[in-house]
């Protein structure tokens, strides 16, 4: 239920990593619009994955509402359209109750219509009767699950979706939103993708020279000076923390370490509000929102749902990261191929290249 494609994106390829990595089931986050519900299943279904998908049924009520549509839960979105729906509907004798369970029924109806395997029912002050009466209700209601669709249109203003609407099901079509990003190439990252082309990547013309320097210079003398001259560039263009197991190429040479609330290294989390971090709203903008803008530029956004980086070896915490990966000590060497077994592109074959 992102608002921006960078978002969206980028939840999706870690859903593409969770499969990878053996997650059983998925589940979604808090929302209320059927072409969202509808949007994800159709981008498993592209990329092959085929595990169950369990929607989340959230029953609302108004100060649950009010709080959401301020933004106040990160990962959940109440927009105006609805919240002023449960708002008059609070001004009923039970204070929408009744609304707010059919609510919740008709949409166990519409998901089950689209083709989730289950639902994860949620709500404040909930008991047993209430629960009870909504999975019968939506039993009911599943006959004519069409027909509830479009009481489940509350996109966000603006909002990106991966596939064209169907105006007919007011739900998506097959056919892919090529209303994509194209944000300029920045020459700082320009320069970071040169260095690492013809240093770091095996085969690279410099990448055996700098293994055979870094051979000579571990356990010497001089190899604490050479750390803190390392330290120093880095931390400058990277505002670098010394971790000395560096995941700059893997995110688009963005530190988790310094840039991530959470230090997350395999994906975005639930929880930004239009590309902001959810501990730094409206501060600091979400590390793997701007990775997918810069790789978008070069069309290699896609290699955000390749690989896995394991944790961060602590044991490596203040040496030198260079050092460490040419001599084969930090994440490297567990990872496999970059790639390997990816699910197929979104949008179909893509150019990519170091342009």
């Amino acid at each position: 239920f992102k608002k921006q494609e960078a978002e969206v994106l980028a939840q999706y390829f870690k859903l593409c990593k969770k499969v990878a990595s053996g997650a059983d089931f998925i589940i979604t986050q808090v929302g209320y619009d059927a072409r969202k519900f509808d949007e994800v299943l159709r981008f498993m279904r592209q990329q092959g994955i085929r595990v169950p998908i369990i929607g989340n049924v959230y029953i609302l009520n108004r100060p649950v509402a009010r709080v959401m549509n301020r933004g106040d839960v990160p990962g959940c979105v109440v927009t105006h359209d609805l919240y002023r729906a449960i708002d008059k509907e609070s001004g009923a004798p039970d204070r929408g109750k009744a609304a707010r369970l059919t609510r919740a029924a008709k949409l166990i109806a519409v998901l089950r219509g689209i083709g989730y395997q289950g639902v994860h029912l949620g709500g404040p002050n909930l008991k047993y009767e209430d629960v009870e009466w909504v999975i019968e209700k939506g039993r009911e209601f599943f006959a004519r699950w069409q027909d509830w669709v479009r009481e489940f249109s509350f996109p966000q203003e603006g909002g990106f979706y991966l596939f064209t609407e169907d105006s007919g099901s007011g739900l998506n079509s097959n056919v892919p939103n090529l209303r994509r990003l194209h944000p300029r190439r920045k020459w700082g990252y320009r320069c970071m993708r040169l260095l690492h082309r013809f240093m770091f990547v095996p085969g690279a013309p410099f990448h055996k020279p700098a293994s055979w320097f870094f051979g000579k210079l571990d356990g010497t003398r001089w190899e604490i000076p050479f750390t803190e001259l390392e330290y120093w560039v880095k931390f400058a263009s990277s505002r670098c923390q010394r971790c000395g197991d560096c995941t700059l190429a893997e995110i688009a040479f963005l530190c988790p370490q310094s840039q991530c609330a959470k230090f997350l290294l395999n994906g975005q989390c639930g929880g930004s509000r239009e590309g902001w971090c959810e501990v730094y709203p409206g501060k600091k903008r979400c590390i793997y929102v701007r990775a997918y803008e810069r790789l978008r530029a070069y069309r290699e956004e896609e290699t955000l749902k390749d690989g896995y980086i394991p944790p961060r070896d602590w044991d490596l915490a203040g040496t030198s990261s260079w050092a460490n990966y040419f001599l084969g000590r930090d994440h490297q060497r567990l990872r496999g191929p970059a790639g390997a077994n990816s699910p197929p592109s979104v949008f179909g074959p893509q150019s990519g290249g170091w342009g």
